[in-house]
């Protein structure tokens, strides 16, 4: 026999490149293999993006906890500014009974308030603080000589944020 002889190791391929046996078995493994690197890395980024999500429901669902009751809080405020109007027109020489009836007023104004601030409720410092228009609503402007200008003077009405949100801004008198 003259022709050439094919060794048992030696596959002839479509090409005409001979090539071992395990060959194609090699590169179906390395093709496998590559498939299931693929496949791990899809499911690491799966994971990181459902731990993502988790935190961010838990961010959310923290927040409207915290916030759900912004709206009932949001209506108090105006009853809050009614018990404000009623102690600041209480006239100086009063009786003892309008005293009385005062000091009732301002023990459940306090009442509501403690209440409210468990809640998160709390009043924005506005009286003698350099203007924030973040927190603070200029209604007008006034000239004083003691104050620095830009400086809160007077308090019309009262802000208030709930935790770190502002839920009514106050409305103030601003130096210049």
């Amino acid at each position: 026999m003259t022709a050439k002889k094919k060794t048992k190791t030696e596959v002839k391929t479509k090409a005409g490149e001979k090539q071992k046996p395990g060959a194609k078995l090699e590169e179906q493994i390395k093709a496998a293999e590559e498939e299931a690197k693929n496949h791990y890395d899809k499911l690491l980024r799966v994971m990181a993006e459902f731990e993502n999500f988790k935190k961010r429901m838990e961010r959310e669902k923290s927040e409207h906890q915290q916030y759900s009751n912004e709206k009932v809080l949001g209506d108090m405020l105006p009853v809050l500014d009614d018990f404000d109007r009623v102690l600041e027109h209480i006239p100086k020489d009063h009786s003892s009974d309008v005293d009385n009836l005062a000091h009732g007023m301002e023990l459940v104004q306090k009442n509501m308030l403690t209440a409210l601030a468990k809640h998160g409720l709390h009043e924005i410092e506005a009286l003698g603080a350099p203007f924030d228009p973040n927190v603070h609503e200029a209604v007008s402007t006034a000239a004083a000589e003691d104050v620095e200008s830009d400086t809160v003077i007077e308090v019309h009405r009262k802000g208030y944020m709930l935790g770190d949100r502002l839920l009514r801004a106050a409305m103030v008198t601003v130096s210049k």
